[in-house]
């Protein structure tokens, strides 16, 4: 067993090799590292922009979070609960993330309501990756920051990746 880290989120995976994806923030295999290798960037000094662009993300995503969590409560199949539970925990762990950049405590979940039906969730989970994933990109390429071009090009990513997941099964 090797240990990995993370250069998206620092989460911690052991296993003989890599995983495709982080299993906790949903990061592609190329930013994972071997522990050894991975590099702490922790808070970041911003420009006024990116500060504001990292606190709607964060608040996007813990909007995002309790919208799946409430559709996984709502769900009308053990597929559709395992990916909303998934994706509620990667929205979550953005969160997190985006909060620690900033150097400041991640905010209070909102109070998000969903529909009665997979189908329904399923179109609203579309249109909101729809909307991160463009918000993602429009804000890397405005970021003057390398790590925040970074984070905000692989959280696009991951939020397309989510979009695919809501296409299959709505």
């Amino acid at each position: 067993m090797h240990p990995y880290r993370c250069q998206i989120c620092g989460e911690s995976y052991l296993g003989p090799y890599a995983p495709e994806r982080c299993p906790f923030c949903g990061a592609a295999e190329r930013h994972l590292a071997a522990a050894a290798e991975w590099i702490d960037y922790g808070q970041q000094e911003l420009c006024e922009q990116s500060v504001a662009d990292v606190k709607r993300a964060i608040e996007l995503e813990l909007n995002n979070a309790s919208f799946y969590t409430c559709a996984r409560h709502k769900a009308q199949t053990q597929i559709s609960e395992a990916i909303f539970a998934r994706v509620a925990k990667q929205e979550a762990e953005h969160a997190e993330l985006l909060s620690e950049i900033l150097g400041v405590e991640m905010g209070e979940r909102p109070e998000v309501h969903c529909h009665e039906t997979d189908e329904e969730n399923f179109a609203e989970a579309h249109a909101r990756e729809k909307r991160a994933s463009i918000f993602y990109l429009e804000a890397a390429n405005r970021a003057p920051e390398p790590r925040v071009q970074e984070v905000f090009h692989a959280l696009a990513e991951i939020e397309t990746e989510h979009l695919k997941i809501s296409n299959l099964y709505r």
